[in-house]
């Protein structure tokens, strides 16, 4: 039997919020994804696979800093130390918009067992009977896909393809982040794989029979509340079946509350509904967003502020999100803010109707692509 363990968006070194953690000193997020790494390591190195497949965005950034740099790197070697081989991809967050800036992954290529695919390139992975066809985030990835079709031309062995894109096919959603340079790849001609090991989509989805997102290791935004997270293991039977299977991390707790709609309260009913629900939900180490919705503005001026912030102080992050009622019409407390043009431009293709005719997945492919290409050459300039 083959065993496969297939992980991806990692982000180690991502970071947010105030909160810092008492024994490292450190920010209490970034320490979180050092911790969910350690374990995925901790249980391969008892587990034993034969590959491991990490499908993009190892890093949260192109630049990550000495200490997630050094802190990756004693994992890899952990893992090569046990003879543990460990193919990585570049994803769209680590790989930079400029090839002389070069790519943190050359600093683990001499390391045994550790391939690292990040040259803006199709390359394939000979290991024992595997046969990792890996695309990094890169600039023409229909055309590097069409390579790694056309090199998988027999079924010796397992052939499994490694992504980093938000894909698409008949029949099937467009499994897209919202970020300004990922990239969007058809599927509906990769058939000739044992498995596509897909990154970028942070949950956990099976595409197709033979295609999984692993999703993320944590949760980064409150649009992954609901979110296992974790990682899948593959395991190919000799008689050509195969088995995938979720295995969940222990992750940082986090939740989006019931909102709090302020409509039919009178103002020491607003008061009460907010103190009970941020008691209720014992926010201690976690992350937690709470809406108060159609509040009255003369009540939230007679808040006490300092009261909520002892309730809440226990909590990684405790987020109060106001919407005002004025004049029986509701606005946000947020101040009005010009987005980028790539997020825009996805609201835009999101709300317009376009014509039956149109591809609108591709369309919005292929703008995010073009837009990509004028910043690229806006830099160079």
């Amino acid at each position: 039997m083959k065993k496969i363990f297939h992980l991806a968006d990692t982000h180690i070194g991502y970071s947010a919020y105030r909160k810092i953690d008492e024994v490292t000193g450190l920010n209490q997020r970034e320490v979180d994804t050092y911790e969910t790494f350690k374990q995925f390591v901790d249980y391969a190195l008892n587990e034993k696979p034969d590959v491991i497949l990490h499908a993009g965005d190892l890093f949260d950034s192109v630049r990550p800093t000495n200490r997630a740099i050094s802190f990756v790197l004693g994992q890899l070697i952990r893992l090569s130390d046990a003879g543990i081989p460990f193919v990585v991809i570049s994803g769209n967050h680590e790989t930079p918009r400029l090839k002389e800036t070069g790519s943190v992954f050359s600093l683990f290529e001499h390391i045994p067992e550790v391939y690292v695919v990040y040259e803006n390139k199709y390359e394939l992975i000979e290991i024992d009977d595997t046969k990792v066809h890996a695309i990094p985030h890169c600039d023409d990835i229909e055309g590097e896909k069409k390579k790694m079709r056309l090199n998988n031309d027999n079924n010796d062995g397992f052939n499994v393809a490694l992504l980093h894109a938000s894909v698409l096919g008949a029949g099937l959603p467009i499994f897209m982040m919202g970020e300004f340079n990922e990239q969007v790849v058809n599927i509906d001609d990769l058939t000739n794989f044992d498995y596509l090991a897909l990154g970028h989509f942070h949950g956990c989805t099976k595409v197709r029979e033979n295609a999984y997102y692993a999703g993320s290791t944590e949760k980064f935004s409150f649009n992954e509340v609901n979110d296992k997270k974790g990682f899948l293991e593959v395991r190919f039977g000799e008689d050509g079946g195969r088995e995938v299977i979720f295995h969940e991390l222990r992750t940082r707790g986090m939740e989006d509350l019931e909102p709090i709609v302020c409509s039919s309260l009178d103002e020491h009913e607003i008061k009460s509904a907010i103190k009970n629900r941020i008691q209720e939900c014992n926010p201690q180490n976690k992350v937690v967003r709470l809406k108060v919705q159609d509040i009255p503005m003369h009540v939230y001026h007679s808040l006490d502020f300092d009261d909520m912030k002892r309730l809440t102080r226990s909590a990684v992050h405790f987020e109060i999100k106001y919407e005002f009622r004025r004049d029986n019409e509701s606005f946000s407390a947020e101040h009005p803010a010009f987005h980028s043009l790539h997020t825009e431009f996805l609201r835009f293709i999101r709300k317009y109707t376009i014509g039956a005719h149109i591809d609108k997945a591709r369309l919005k492919g292929l703008g995010l692509r073009y837009m990509q290409e004028w910043e690229m050459d806006s830099e160079e300039e």
